[in-house]
């Protein structure tokens, strides 16, 4: 009988073929175990259908090249279509995809994008098998592509490692206990993973959103089935976790949460992102499942009808996403005003700069010079990067009950997704400690004009915020390293000495700080001791007043350190200027404070805190970016 085996040759003839379907060309395709990762399907040659050499490492090396060719044909056959589609009089939308193996899944199967292609859709593929948020970040290919095309809605399907594990599923779960629920074998360190993944997608979506007009569509994919393969059931099986039904608990958890923090970062954007939930879409026995993180074909095809059936709501109410469809960007894209479901995300914030203080009530004005410099640039910052409302407080009009008032009115109003600043510039100073929540025995202060504002007052107030709103606040003033919480890290050393006029630190006096605390002793005891519970146990903050959104603070120093005045600046404010270079700077919040810390003097180390509900999230968005 005649060798019915096509030639390497033949082959790379075919795969070049656009007009022989994909479905035609998996007969020559093996899955290749050994070489699989996570959401990176491996494939083979398959010898029954193609002549290999007979030397082993030729024949590797012309596998290696046929599939490295066969994924770059893969790409090309869908951008070849994607122009066909826009040639022939197509009335629907354009889309760009970007994605990992739910919407690229070479040969073997036909994906997301595949069924969305025989519903009529013209899409323009960037996906690819593996594809992760990072690389999609590096490239950030999408952007320019939905700029050549003119495309009105992106889909986008990534962050399945980071939900799954990411391979090393076995590093964040518990050996098997019996009393303890599905969820509870989850290590704290997924939620971090989450956290992480999150940051990214944020990242990407906020790319999307500076496109005026573009809809991103995302999902949470389905819950896979764990069983013997080395993703799920392995590594569980090696904690002990044998029962199958008890493995598919913990899964759906995982898959669950991952939903569920994709659709809240989702409302964020408004009508600019839609979550596509998908659960239950696949199917439910292993029969429906290609392997433990990928749908068979009829799978994906079911996953695709949900996708289609959000694009078309999108057609059916006239919005922009389907109605603008220029193959070219040949001029303006749709003003903002027009695009049906803008981002509603706001920006808040409130300045204070003390430059003096009221003698009658700490039998001294603290003269500085520079805060209300401080202050009024932190304005100017939230103005131009578009806060909604920008308030300044200077040293009389900036009394406790008006900034707890401000800070309240922010909180009463601001919604999940909204951003608040509070950046502050003036004296910072200690009380003696009435909660014991403090390792050194003091609570540090804002020196405001008629009163202090302690930091269990701060953590009050920031509880009072509704989940999801990002809080940021900056503070360059003297004993400032952990002012959003009293839970206090390190203990306090001796502090340097006051240094020069033309370095006068931002640190009451201690003799004055001594003398207003004296003065006025009830009132601070009172203040201290109104965090105490009924039997007189110290709050723990975090347990007791859990805060519902992230917090991140960024301070002109640790907690024993001073924080240096100027002339035109603080010294800490000097920096983060020069760094933030009016808008030029490139980075996130971490990247920020470590350019600041290289440029700060060695007795004066800003400080990056972080506390609340996902803070990760917020470290890593652009500073100022509401």
């Amino acid at each position: 009988m005649a060798d019915e085996r096509i030639r390497m040759e033949e082959l790379n003839r075919r795969l070049a073929d656009s007009s022989i379907p994909e479905r035609d060309l998996a007969v020559f395709f093996l899955p290749d175990e050994e070489n699989t990762c996570a959401f990176k399907p491996g494939l083979r040659i398959n010898p029954q259908t193609v002549m290999l050499p007979d030397d082993p490492g030729e024949a590797r090396a012309r596998s290696e090249a046929a599939l490295s060719f066969a994924n770059r044909i893969c790409r090309m056959r869908r951008w070849i279509r994607f122009e066909q589609m826009l040639s022939d009089r197509y009335s629907g939308p354009v889309i760009v995809s970007e994605g990992d193996s739910w919407f690229q899944f070479p040969l073997l199967l036909a994906d997301v994008i595949d069924h969305l292609y025989e519903q009529g859709f013209a899409i323009r593929s960037l996906g690819a098998a593996g594809d992760t948020l990072e690389n999609m970040l590096q490239e950030r290919e999408y952007r320019e592509v939905i700029r050549e095309t003119g495309a009105t809605i992106f889909l986008l399907s990534a962050g399945g490692n980071d939900a799954l594990g990411g391979g090393t599923l076995r590093n964040h779960l518990r050996d098997f206990d019996p009393n303890l629920s599905a969820a509870a074998h989850l290590l704290p360190s997924f939620d971090k993973l989450l956290d992480h993944a999150m940051s990214l997608y944020e990242r990407v979506l906020r790319d999307v959103e500076a496109l005026p007009g573009v809809i991103t569509i995302c999902h949470g994919y389905d819950r896979v089935i764990p069983h013997a393969g080395k993703w799920l059931g392995t590594p569980m099986e090696s904690r002990g976790i044998m029962d199958p039904d008890f493995q598919r608990a913990i899964v759906g958890r995982m898959i669950d949460d991952f939903n569920d923090r994709l659709r809240s970062l989702a409302v964020r954007f408004g009508g600019r992102v839609r979550h596509v939930d998908v659960r239950g879409t696949v199917g439910n026995t292993l029969d429906d499942w290609y392997d433990e993180l990928h749908p068979k074909s009829d799978g994906y095809g079911r996953v695709a009808g949900r996708f289609a059936e959000v694009i078309r709501r999108l057609g059916s109410s006239g919005t922009s996403a389907w109605a603008q469809r220029e193959p070219k960007i040949t001029g303006s894209r749709p003003s903002p005003s027009r695009i049906i479901g803008m981002t509603t995300r706001r920006g808040w914030s409130l300045h204070v700069g003390m430059n003096r203080i009221d003698p009658a009530h700490y039998g001294d004005e603290g003269e500085l010079i520079a805060c209300h410099f401080d202050a009024r640039d932190m304005a100017r910052i939230a103005g131009d990067r578009g806060f909604e409302k920008t308030k300044l407080l200077l040293d009389d009009q900036a009394t406790r009950e008006t900034v707890k008032q401000s800070i309240t009115a922010a909180a009463a109003e601001l919604k999940p997704g909204d951003l608040f600043l509070f950046t502050y510039a003036g004296h910072g100073s200690q009380i003696p400690d009435f909660n014991a929540d403090e390792t050194d025995g003091a609570d540090e202060t804002l020196c405001l004009f008629d009163a202090m504002l302690i930091d269990d007052e701060l953590y009050i107030l920031w509880s009072q915020f509704a989940a999801d709103v990002r809080i940021v606040m900056i503070s360059d003033c003297c004993h400032s390293g952990t002012l959003l919480r009293a839970m206090r890290r390190t203990a306090t050393s001796a502090l340097p000495s006051v240094g020069s006029e033309e370095a006068r630190p931002r640190l009451l006096p201690l003799h004055i700080a001594a003398r207003t605390f004296r003065e006025h002793r009830d009132l601070y005891t009172a203040i201290g001791r109104r965090p105490l519970d009924s039997n007189d146990r110290p709050l723990i903050r975090e347990l007791d007043m859990p805060l519902r959104g992230p917090l991140l603070l960024l301070s002109g120093c640790q907690d024993n350190q001073v924080s240096q005045d100027g002339i035109a600046n603080g010294r800490f404010t000097q920096e983060l200027l020069a760094v933030w270079d009016e808008g030029r700077f490139q980075g996130d919040w971490r990247r920020l404070h470590q350019r600041v810390v290289a440029g700060m003097p060695p007795n004066q180390t800003p400080n990056l805190m972080l506390i609340g509900r996902s803070p990760e999230t917020l470290a890593a968005q652009s500073p100022f970016t509401i």
